[in-house]
């Protein structure tokens, strides 16, 4: 073999070690880039990566923590506990109660978790976790207390209230409808004042929407928390 031949495929060989080893170097996901240390403050409540804080002047007292965040009153085990990958679980945010006495919270990652913190005891309440969504926006009554949580699915929309205050799911009248339907919808959500709620719900892709007025302050409870699948 001439000895031009033999130094080009010593060259080539080198060349293609290199790239071997840069095509193992994955760069780092943007969800595993750290969030910053300090809390956000929200209202009289911080939210940290996993904890939520009461603000008291200069001082933080921990109310609530995922499962492997930190030390708190309460640990949030049905938030992260069932996942494989707890660490992927975070806050998301708080969302402030027109009194700003309370807010709502929403967690990121497998699943989907919602509840509130307010000033009475339980300090930390879980509204709902769905496996199979995410939250999309959680709204408050203009008169403060119920919530209309605005759930993401594969194949649409949906929507549950709740009454904040007491952690308890209100009976909506499209419940039913959207029972026995896999395309239901939910494509509109409005708070017309007080407790006074609008929602648009389209059972298919084909169908015309439709829409509802309920005064949520007048619907029953359904009762024990229920999961989504």
């Amino acid at each position: 073999m001439r000895l031009e031949n033999l130094m080009s495929l010593l060259v080539l060989g080198a060349l293609a070690l290199v790239g071997q080893n840069c095509a193992g170097e994955r760069p780092a996901a943007e969800d595993s880039q750290p969030m910053t240390a300090e809390p956000v403050i929200v209202g009289p409540y911080a939210l940290g990566e996993g904890v939520i804080y009461r603000v008291e002047g200069e001082a933080r007292e921990a109310l609530a923590a995922l499962p492997g965040a930190g030390m708190a009153s309460d640990t949030l085990r049905e938030c992260g506990e069932d996942f494989q990958r707890v660490i992927e679980v975070r806050f998301k945010r708080l969302t402030l109660s027109p009194d700003s006495l309370w807010a709502a919270w929403e967690t990121l990652g497998p699943g989907a978790c919602v509840g509130v913190v307010g000033p009475a005891d339980p300090w930390v309440q879980v509204l709902g976790q769905w496996s199979a969504a995410r939250s999309d926006s959680v709204l408050w009554a203009p008169a403060g207390r119920y919530i209309a949580v605005w759930l993401a699915h594969a194949r649409g929309r949906s929507l549950w209230v709740f009454d904040g205050y007491e952690g308890q799911r209100l009976v909506m009248p499209w419940d039913e409808d959207c029972a026995y339907s896999n395309d239901c919808d939910v494509v509109r959500v409005m708070w017309l004042g007080g407790t006074l709620l609008n929602v648009e719900i389209r059972l298919g892709p084909a169908e015309l929407s439709v829409p509802f007025e309920v005064n949520v302050e007048a619907t029953p409870r359904v009762g024990a928390r229920e999961e989504n699948q």
